[in-house]
């Protein structure tokens, strides 16, 4: 497999334990649905900056037909003959291949035929995956809910600016995010522990870092969607 493809998969992978290498899975076993996001890396003649585009449908062995990227950041639209790195996550697993355009279709709508994948990598996600956010929260364990900031965000913990009155590390949190997963506005409260205060780099504001505990599987799910719903739109966000 192309080693750009290899490194875009190493880059969403587990990072804080050694790693099984690598599984190579036919299409099929991706498990993608007909609407579901992929990542488009163009070519470098085109730019650097990766389009998001979803899945129209598929033919074995034939191709893989998805929406047209918005190609504004690219010099320009890709062609018959490009090479393309496509990245997908599904479940806890991330997935890349190398493709090629084999013929750009404008009618009724614009949307690519993309060469059928012969070699697929798959990765499994780190379960602690975190995204760079500002989301707004509350906490809600106090006589009043006070207002807040999420910063960064994964299934497992956050990162919560300071707020008054201030707590000890080791105390207890009751949470309110809002998240905006796909589209739709979806409130959770989560329960942690305060594991550390320390300073922002950017602003100079603190923030706590907060363990989440005892999180049910709704809750989990709703998390891990918002987390790799935003490493597939916006993979810059990771930390």
């Amino acid at each position: 497999m192309n080693n750009s493809v290899m490194n875009s998969i190493e880059a969403v992978v587990q990072g804080d334990e050694a790693q099984p290498p690598a599984k190579e899975v036919m299409f099929k076993d991706i498990g993608l649905k007909v609407g579901d996001r992929l990542i488009l890396e163009p070519p470098p003649k085109l730019g650097e900056q990766p389009g998001v585009v979803k899945l129209i449908g598929y033919v074995n062995d034939v191709s893989v037909l998805v929406t047209m990227p918005d190609t504004r950041p690219w010099a320009g639209p890709p062609i018959e003959g490009d090479d393309m790195m496509v990245r997908a996550f599904s479940g806890r697993n991330a997935f890349g291949f190398s493709t090629t355009v084999g013929k750009r279709a404008v009618t009724p709508f614009e949307y690519l035929h993309l060469s059928f994948p012969r070699r697929i990598s798959m990765r499994q996600i780190r379960n602690a995956e975190r995204i760079s956010t500002a989301i707004t929260a509350r906490v809600l364990d106090c006589d009043d809910p006070v207002p807040t900031v999420v910063t960064n965000l994964s299934a497992t913990g956050a990162e919560v600016k300071y707020w008054e009155p201030g707590r000890a590390i080791g105390s207890s949190v009751s949470l309110e995010l809002i998240l905006d997963i796909h589209k739709v506005r979806t409130r959770i409260v989560v329960n942690g522990v305060i594991r550390n205060l320390h300073g922002l780099p950017e602003s100079g504001d603190s923030a706590y870092g907060v363990e989440f505990l005892d999180v049910n599987a709704q809750t989990g799910i709703f998390l891990k969607s918002f987390v790799y719903q935003s490493l597939v739109e916006q993979p810059q966000r990771r930390l």
